[in-house]
């Protein structure tokens, strides 16, 4: 991907946005946006802890508070929530452990199910690896809207920026 800083934010080395690392390198938490030239537009993204490997580039998951001891951010399974769930997804393979920088905003290629149509929203049900329709009007389950349909389990996925979401069961 071809990602540029915005604000002259200086101190992340951008290559590793689409990485996974055994060590932490940045705070936990840390939201950086940035230029997505590849997709024309702004991406964000939330460095956080993996819960378990993901070897499905694009996979959704929750972003929550840990319980280690730093502030810690961690990835979980997607679980039922009446609301305010925060959703991301990994833009590499990422190995269980690992740190690494979750997409929360933006264009991305996202693991789905087959009945996708471009212009639909989309959701995460509960325990669910990838995306399904939530129909053509937004819902409080929607996390973004499909830039195309479903082909070969994915689809381009436009992440409505800020978004929180109920998850149902």
């Amino acid at each position: 991907m071809a990602y540029k800083a915005i604000n002259n934010i200086q101190a992340v080395d951008l290559d590793s946005l689409d990485a996974g690392s055994a060590t932490k390198e940045y705070p936990l938490g840390t939201i950086l946006p940035v230029n997505d030239t590849s997709k024309g537009g702004v991406s964000e993204f939330m460095y956080v802890k993996a819960h378990a490997g993901f070897a499905t580039v694009g996979t959704p998951f929750e972003i929550v508070a840990g319980s280690g001891g730093d502030a810690e951010v961690v990835t979980k399974a997607v679980a039922t929530l009446a609301s305010g769930a925060k959703i991301g997804f990994n833009t590499s393979a990422i190995t269980s452990g690992h740190y690494f920088w979750a997409q929360t905003a933006g264009v991305l290629t996202a693991a789905a199910k087959a009945g996708i149509t471009a212009g639909d929203f989309v959701k995460v049900d509960n325990t669910e690896t990838d995306v399904e329709t939530d129909g053509t009007t937004l819902t409080v389950n929607s996390i973004g809207i499909a830039k195309t349909s479903t082909a070969s389990s994915a689809i381009t996925l436009a992440i409505i920026p800020g978004r929180t979401v109920t998850i149902s069961a």
